[in-house]
């Protein structure tokens, strides 16, 4: 607090029975912030396909596999189970393209 009217008077010598000197704040390292990765200052930061490629795609099946599990319900209407099927169809759908290109990625390569 330069220019203080409490640090003149430390700085003088004249405590006027506030305690005394004023106490320095410990300087430590300087933590910066990127506010595009906010997680970069409590733990991991990466991309799910970069800790295990081939979880993700398992993960999303199991989802497939869950949906088509929830035809086998209570549902009086035939609505809800189109619904499932084609969220899951489109999902696979999706996970066989994404596969398909991979590979086709792969082959590219020298």
């Amino acid at each position: 607090m330069a220019g203080t009217s409490l640090e003149q008077h430390s700085a003088a010598g004249d405590d006027q029975g506030h305690g005394g000197a004023l106490e320095r704040p410990q300087v430590g390292p300087v933590v910066s912030y990127n506010p595009d990765a906010p997680s970069e200052e409590w733990g991991w930061h990466g991309s799910w396909r970069e800790f295990a490629p081939r979880g993700s795609r398992a993960l999303l099946w199991l989802g497939v596999i869950g949906l088509l599990l929830f035809l086998f319900g209570n549902q009086q209407s035939m609505v809800e189970d189109w619904w499932l099927i084609a969220i899951a169809a489109l999902m696979a759908a999706w996970l066989i393209w994404g596969e398909i290109k991979i590979r086709k990625d792969r082959a590219r390569r020298p």
